[in-house]
């Protein structure tokens, strides 16, 4: 259970937590700002239909290309809503390059290049749907679901991830907190490496040369560095003693 604090005269204060009028409410928030969840995403679907199994509720994709199923608790029990999660993923995994353009095409009402380079700010690649990943969006899950997720994911590398949303109520205004079972980060690492083949070893970097980076700095002090935000400096936090590095 996630719990908020605030501080009232140096002393920590519970806020209560409160219930959203709408559940739809979510889904809308998701759909134009799923990095809410931390997720770097372009949402391309909305009650997308999935043949004989049901409305994905968000259909998102990511900057190498790969698709994101969002799924809404809503009504239903956590088993239900993991095995109608399964499901989606088993027809999103047969889907070609030209079947994600047509979807996005129908939620987008412009060309999935276009939206693409303007969320990413980079080339859409050429081949889609190389993996896909499964996010269960509640507010709460009971512990034997959570068992499942973890068993999907941790034993067999499937990219399985529950987040949660959790609402608090505080002089009027609501506030909102969201959280994970488990790490995204690592969920997605898994399934990729099982599906890739061998890793070589060796990090590749880009050096941009501009007014405060230069590549001669870097040979002369021995280091690499990244900038515009966490999504390109980030990944330096991934980096050991002794890794070696392509730049």
């Amino acid at each position: 259970m996630t719990r908020l604090y605030k501080l009232s005269n140096d002393a920590p204060v519970q806020v209560a937590s409160t219930k959203l009028a709408n559940e739809n409410m979510i889904q809308n928030w998701i759909a134009e700002r799923p990095e809410l969840l931390g997720l770097d995403l372009l949402i391309i679907g909305r009650e997308v239909v999935a043949p004989d199994r049901g409305r994905i509720d968000l259909l998102g994709i990511d900057e190498e290309g790969n698709l994101s199923i969002l799924e809404l608790k809503r009504d239903r029990t956590p088993r239900e809503v993991i095995a109608q999660a399964l499901d989606y993923a088993s027809w999103i995994v047969t889907l070609s390059t030209r079947e994600v353009h047509e979807i996005a095409v129908k939620h987008l009402k412009k060309d999935l290049e276009v939206a693409f380079r303007e969320r990413f700010d980079t080339a859409l690649p050429e081949t889609l749907n190389e993996s896909h990943t499964m996010v269960i969006i509640a507010s709460k899950f009971d512990p034997s679901s959570q068992r499942i997720v973890r068993y999907l994911s941790e034993t067999y590398d499937i990219a399985i991830n529950t987040a949660f949303f959790s609402v608090f109520e505080d002089d009027g205004k609501t506030l909102l907190a969201t959280d994970w079972l488990l790490d995204q980060s690592e969920v997605v690492e898994r399934s990729e490496t099982k599906a890739k083949g061998p890793w070589s070893g060796l990090w590749y970097v880009n050096a941009g040369e501009g007014p405060h980076r230069s590549w001669a700095d870097m040979q002369r002090y021995g280091f690499v560095a990244a900038g515009g935000g966490e999504k390109y400096s980030g990944p330096l936090g991934r980096l050991h003693t002794g890794d070696r590095i392509v730049v």
